[in-house]
């Protein structure tokens, strides 16, 4: 049966992030031609990028992340995926178990853009920007029965290039911290690896491939030079560069969120998350209500209010979206607690589509294809979607004019303090509060800055 999951962090460099998975083969069934209807999501409705009359037309952005699942074509276009700039970029590695580390080797190999079977957290990432096609028998057994739908991405036209940075690791257990990496088995990248991925898709703008938007939901400890003149490189040459702020809390952010030159993303959520129509709250008589991200009528949502005023009050930020500490800027905050998007999770790509009529879902071997995610990760493509519409309009912006508008643009988080239904770390009530340090400029919108432009 399908579970709720969030994901709380997604680092690079040195942090383990999966356990050991399997592969199970995929039914061998052609995909139908059809034409699924189109819905959308709160937090689309949240910064108005349903409303803007852009989509991301003729932009092209980079997703730095784990690649894309095999099976992605269940859930993009085809048009949508530029499967022949794809690439990938991973380095050689050794563990070091006098000083409990691992060793970078310096030497970064050029691999493919198709993901490990560690994690499908870039195609989460992608679903955001693209949108995706849906179905869930998990909604069915709950009593909630759902036809087959096309979730509405932030920019939905955009071209896709798949840039492998976060790649699967074994390392044998004789060299491994039995206490801290108990499973020999890890997603991560490393500083190299991303800035050869940066520097790709730089390179790709130069060649042609332009307006170009690179957005990397990932982050480390610590500033590189080596990451941080490559981002440097794709500033200077027309790249817009987004990138998360890390899921640290007051422990601050990571990098590349923390580095000023790129636009970086901190995560908010809605006051009304989980609640059943006619905002009902959960309860002990009233389970959580699991169709509350879906924006249809025809399920009676919960809809996000229009007025800027009442927006405001419903916005709460994450108590684990990193704070900029003194030094740091967060720009600004975008949707990032429960995102709805293709997570096939545990064990690793086991999977029947929708379109397959199987029965996996229930019955093992085939765990849920969709997970409801929490992170910065998830917050950033929000905000690469958004650039990528105002690059629609006006493909001569630069960094800093698509952050001032961002910002100039945004709606004011003020601090406060709000209680909010989660489910960790049990499903119950939280008071969750915040500081002017978590909030940057506020939450974006796209309405107002695509009129900006």
């Amino acid at each position: 049966m399908e579970t709720d999951a969030r994901k709380r962090w997604f680092r690079l460099a040195l942090v383990a992030l999966c356990a050991a998975v399997m592969i199970v083969p995929m039914a061998s069934v052609a995909k139908p031609k059809m034409s699924l209807p189109d819905r959308g999501t709160w937090d689309a409705d949240m910064i108005n990028s349903d409303i803007t009359g852009y989509s991301g037309k003729g932009v092209y952005v980079a997703v730095l992340d784990t690649g894309l699942a095999p099976n992605w074509r269940d859930y993009f276009p085809a048009k949508s995926i530029a499967t022949d700039l794809g690439k990938g970029f991973k380095e050689d590695i050794q563990w070091n178990a006098a000083t409990h580390s691992f060793v970078e080797s310096g030497i970064v190999h050029e691999v493919s853009w198709i993901g490990d079977t560690g994690s499908t957290h870039g195609t989460h990432v992608t679903s955001t920007i693209l949108g995706y096609d849906y179905y869930a028998p998990a909604d069915a057994a709950s009593g909630l029965p759902l036809p087959p739908l096309h979730i509405n991405g932030i920019a939905p036209n955009v071209t896709i290039i798949p840039v492998k940075v976060l790649a699967d690791y074994t390392i044998g257990a004789s060299q491994t911290d039995p206490v801290n990496y108990t499973t020999q088995k890890f997603v991560m990248g490393t500083d190299r690896a991303v800035a050869a991925g940066i520097r790709y898709a730089t390179d790709l703008k130069l060649e042609g491939y332009s307006p170009m938007v690179i957005t990397m939901s990932l982050g480390g400890p610590a500033p590189a030079q080596v990451m941080e003149d490559a981002i440097n490189y794709a500033v200077s040459n027309g790249v817009i560069v987004v990138a998360s702020a890390g899921n640290s809390g007051d422990a601050g952010m990571g990098w590349p969120g923390a580095y000023p030159q790129v636009i970086s993303v901190g995560a908010c959520g809605w006051k009304y998350e989980w609640y059943a129509p006619d905002l009902t709250p959960p309860s002990s008589t009233t389970p959580r209500y699991r169709l509350w991200w879906l924006q249809d009528s025809t399920y009676g949502y919960n809809d996000i209010p229009e007025a800027q005023a009442d927006l405001a009050s419903q916005v709460y930020i994450t108590s684990w979206s990193s704070r900029e500490l003194a030094g740091q800027q967060l720009d600004v905050v975008a949707p990032g607690s429960w995102v709805r998007g293709p997570f096939p999770g545990v064990p690793g790509y086991s999977h029947l589509p929708w379109w397959s009529n199987g029965l996996g879902w229930y019955f093992g071997n085939n765990p849920g294809n969709f997970y409801y995610l929490g992170g910065t990760s998830m917050a950033a493509p929000h905000v690469t979607g958004v650039a990528a519409q105002m690059l629609e309009k006006d493909p001569s912006l630069d960094q800093s004019q698509v952050e001032s508008v961002l910002k100039t643009t945004a709606l004011n988080i003020p601090p406060g303090s709000m209680e909010v239904y989660d489910l960790s770390p049990t499903p119950g009530f939280y008071d969750y509060s915040w500081g002017a340090n978590a909030t940057g400029a506020g939450l974006i919108q796209a309405d107002q800055a695509l009129a900006a432009v």
